[in-house]
């Protein structure tokens, strides 16, 4: 092979992403892939968020000429039982074959120009960090790159070496493909259904009225295999423990499976190092109960490829843009284990039992909620207010903080203050440094303020400059000295 910028390990939604932006972006690049699976591919869903993400990838052209069945919402049974329908607030989901959906983002990739090959990769300890050798039918030959992406998801051909598995979070997905002719009886046929009960939740995606994916969730630990049986007795006790999925389903067709897949969480001791970097789920793995899986594979291959781009353009950025990538994929993490943690802990209200318990322990969730609730407060305070006289607290500090702009990782302005964990750079899209700088040069109306931070920056939403704002100063970052009497009562 001859000498490429650029090596990603895995065809999938990161890998592919990643694969093709590269491409786009004038790199010479490869993917190198295991051929499709022999196992069948889990349906998923991806949420109208998703949409957003596609247009800023440039596919959502491609994504809508695929014809994958679109969805309203979800129809949910947590925690008291009562069923819930969930309508999305605005636009429509996805309801994806994965095998079908990474097929079309990897022939994306091929046709900005990457090489995609086929076989088994396998991660080489060197010196100088990881290599790479890769199998084909013919021969083995190491893979020479400058760069090394790996996004060969829960194989982790490089990630499995900086693996840390989450305590008390192993899972196995029992799924089967189910058909009822005529379809199902249901509030909305294209919504995903979710159950939780007591030694795990099902969930079931649509793939057309008349076909669905349907899956357990499971703690092997708790809910013992029993051997020789095969996977089909396991996944017809664990529907016969629901009440709704079995009320739905036990008239239906098993049409293919059942089988099982880990769907256990982990993340990575550290993301990067000198030429390589672990992306979606080769460094880190959410909880199968988010939606977002997808999504987040995709923007952290983005994010990957900006950080790659800036190494092989600029060396001398790379320890900046690799301590960037690292950070930013811890956080996000964090942020995903938190919102799981709360969804367990309102299924174990009601269920009392190990798998739920266990799923449900969160570290700093308490300090996370009143953040959000102060944040909420000053925010209605400032909508009170005919007029403000904002200044910055003087023991906020302006320093350097690596970002992306463009496709590149710079070092651009952020904010330091006692008390605030981590720095402050952008909240909602909006460019916080910036705000606070407009707000002391005295502008004492709000839509002032929105104006002018407007004609400076990136245009916002009122909504995001507002929750900025609010932010800003629940956090104690800007201090606002108007008089007191000047605010209406209610």
């Amino acid at each position: 092979m001859p000498v490429f910028d650029a090596a990603i390990i895995g065809g999938g939604p990161a890998g592919a992403t990643a694969g093709r932006l590269l491409a786009e972006w004038g790199h010479s690049v490869v993917i190198l892939t295991a051929p499709a699976d022999t196992h069948p591919a889990l349906a998923e869903c991806l949420p109208p968020s998703t949409g957003k993400l596609f247009r800023f990838l440039g596919i959502q052209d491609a994504i809508d000429g695929a014809g994958f069945y679109r969805t309203s919402g979800n129809t949910v049974w947590w925690g008291n039982r009562r069923r819930r329908v969930e309508p999305y607030p605005a636009g429509l989901g996805y309801q994806v074959p994965r095998g079908d959906f990474d097929g079309l983002l990897l022939a994306l990739a091929r046709s900005a120009g990457a090489r995609v090959r086929f076989g088994k990769a396998f991660s080489v300890p060197g010196a100088a960090g990881p290599r790479i050798e890769f199998q084909t039918a013919a021969q083995r030959v190491p893979v020479r790159a400058r760069f090394l992406l790996d996004c060969s998801g829960r194989a982790g051909v490089i990630g499995r070496g900086f693996r840390v598995r989450q305590r008390n979070s192993r899972t196995v997905a029992l799924c089967g493909v189910w058909r009822q002719a005529g379809g199902w009886k249901l509030p909305d046929i294209s919504h995903t259904l979710v159950e939780s009960y007591g030694d795990g939740w099902a969930w079931s995606v649509p793939l057309s009225p008349e076909v669905r994916h349907v899956a357990f969730m499971v703690d092997p630990g708790e809910t013992k295999m029993v051997r020789g049986q095969g996977p089909g007795v396991r996944y017809r006790a664990e529907l016969a423990k629901t009440a709704a999925f079995r009320r739905i389903f036990s008239r239906s067709a098993l049409e293919r499976g059942p089988w099982g897949r880990d769907a256990s969480l982990y993340t990575a001791r550290r993301f990067c190092g000198p030429g390589f970097l672990l992306a979606g789920d080769a460094g880190a793995c959410i909880d199968p109960l988010s939606s977002f899986g997808v999504k987040k594979a995709m923007v952290s291959a983005w994010a990957g490829a900006v950080v790659a781009n800036t190494c092989l353009r600029k060396p001398a950025m790379q320890e900046t843009a690799l301590r960037y990538f690292d950070e930013r994929e811890r956080q996000v993490h964090e942020e995903y284990a938190r919102q799981s943690a709360a969804w367990f802990r309102a299924g174990s209200a009601r269920q009392g039992r190990p798998f739920w318990e266990h799923r449900s322990e969160e570290a700093g969730a308490a300090n996370g909620r009143a953040d959000a609730e102060a944040a909420r407060a000053a925010l209605e305070d400032l909508r009170r207010r005919p007029s403000l006289r904002l200044r910055r607290a003087e023991s906020v500090r302006v320093v350097e903080r690596p970002g992306i702009e463009g496709r590149e990782i710079v070092l651009r302005a952020a904010l330091v203050a006692p008390g605030v964990e981590g720095v402050l750079d952008f909240v909602a899209n909006v460019d916080l440094p910036c705000l606070v700088d407009l707000a002391e040069r005295g502008s004492s109306q709000v839509p002032d303020l929105f104006e002018a931070y407007n004609r400076a920056c990136a245009p916002v939403t009122l909504p995001d400059f507002l929750t900025a704002l609010a932010v800003l100063v629940a956090k104690g970052i800007l201090i606002d000295h108007s008089p007191r009497d000047l605010s209406p009562s209610r």
